[in-house]
């Protein structure tokens, strides 16, 4: 369906642009279309006047304008949001009204400290589309891959985000042409754009918890240790409590991962601890210690060898992770006591690379016996008579700390927190 943006009633600025219909862009959401953000703002306003009267003065608009924004407002949520006799929100409305506020306190801290004196202005202009165009650009890096994302055209979605500037009073990208990127401010407005957006999709997905209906969504971030056996197993457990929920497992580095937490891509980052974040608005959880082992194909010529020396691992290739991570580190501790260079033939931070080169090869490599309990049980792999000191490492989930989960989001920590414990 292809439907046509038009003004809002009570003074979203109109838009010629035909695009998609929001419900593609907004596919977490389960609604045709989203609220209008100063819909959103009046029902914020009626919450603290506890008067639709009142509330429809301080947005600068007629009050049946404003009745008739909520009506709507409630429409697209799909419940009734505020009790008419006395201006009470219902149990719904404490929802959309504590999610809402966290949304527009994204958005404030989007445009920074510096524009304090024109965020009235600006909140009243930026849009949906504005918020859209600028973080998945920072998702996807340009505007065409943007569009195609969005399901939108380049010019749209361009133009959407030069608009989110004009609004905003300040550049938001460098260069031009296929060489355009964000710059510092852009990366900044980016994230907590892309953070409102997700607060949306987690207000509607609470809604429907209240209802009793688990069809939200959880989308984790996973790094190396955890993708054969940790988060494979939560997912397993809660998709057979909640057959209508989604989860959305994505992989990466965790440098683009990281980035996706902080933008609101993921909820949650599971695999090995750092000793020091990036960032001072996330935080670690422990979850559980590993140790890391050396293994080899099952038929390995090392496997019958008691005592393995490191002499004796120095005469084969190695399958080494990649750099900066712990287990990479752990690789560089062992391979200083070689006598000869360590023969890094392999790097690669995939599983499934690994498995197959270790199966077809006698390369060497450093996993945890978790990762391969399923090859050892079926007598692909083996590990090797050699210990590794100080290859202890800890497992944790990476949150942000300003973070309100859902239920079925808190649920799965929950059941994280209790796998895990079997684990340690």
């Amino acid at each position: 369906m292809r439907i046509t943006e038009k003004a809002m009633d009570i003074g979203e600025p109109s838009r010629a642009e035909t695009i998609r219909s929001e419900t593609d862009a907004f596919a977490d959401s389960r609604t045709s279309m989203p609220p209008n953000l100063r819909h959103i703002r009046l029902l914020i306003a009626c919450a603290d006047k506890g008067s639709l009267t009142a509330a429809a003065a301080s947005l600068g608009v007629t009050q049946p304008a404003a009745s008739q924004a909520l009506k709507r407002l409630e429409s697209q949520f799909g419940t009734v949001l505020i009790e008419r006799d006395g201006m009470r929100l219902t149990a719904a409305g404490d929802i959309v009204v504590r999610r809402s506020r966290r949304l527009c306190d994204f958005i404030r801290r989007a445009c920074g400290q510096g524009l304090k004196s024109e965020l009235p202005r600006i909140e009243a202009r930026l849009t949906w589309s504005h918020l859209r165009a600028v973080s998945t650009f920072a998702e996807n890096g340009s505007f065409s891959a943007a569009a195609r994302m969005l399901g939108q055209s380049e010019p749209a979605v361009q133009g959407a985000a030069r608009q989110a500037e004009a609004i905003m009073g300040m550049p938001l990208f460098d260069g031009a042409g296929r060489a355009i990127s964000l710059n510092s401010r852009g990366l900044w407005a980016a994230r907590w754009f892309g953070l409102a957006l997700a607060e949306f999709g987690n207000g509607m997905d609470e809604i429907a918890e209240a209802r009793g209906e688990y069809a939200g969504r959880v989308s984790i971030g996973t790094l190396p240790l955890t993708r054969t056996f940790l988060v494979p197993d939560v997912v397993a457990t809660l998709a057979r409590r909640h057959p209508q929920a989604r989860f959305e497992v994505t992989e990466g580095s965790y440098e683009a991962l990281l980035a996706d937490l902080e933008r609101g891509r993921i909820d949650i980052l599971v695999g090995a601890m750092r000793a020091d974040l990036p960032s001072k608005t996330l935080q670690q959880e422990r979850l559980f210690d590993f140790e890391l082992r050396v293994v080899g194909r099952a038929d390995h010529p090392l496997v019958t060898n008691d005592g393995i020396t490191t002499s004796d691992l120095a005469k084969f290739p190695w399958i080494v992770a990649r750099r900066g991570t712990p287990s990479r580190e752990t690789f560089r501790t062992m391979a200083a006591s070689f006598q000869s260079p360590a023969l890094e033939s392999v790097e690669t931070g995939s599983l499934n690379v690994i498995r197959g080169i270790l199966l077809k090869s006698d390369h060497l490599a450093l996993l945890s016996l978790h990762q391969i309990r399923y090859e050892m049980e079926a007598g692909f792999l083996a590990v090797l008579d050699h210990e590794l000191p100080h290859s202890r490492r800890s497992v944790g989930a990476t949150l942000r700390r300003h973070w309100l989960p859902t239920a079925l989001q808190s649920e799965f920590l929950d059941v994280l927190r209790e796998i895990s414990r079997d684990l340690s």
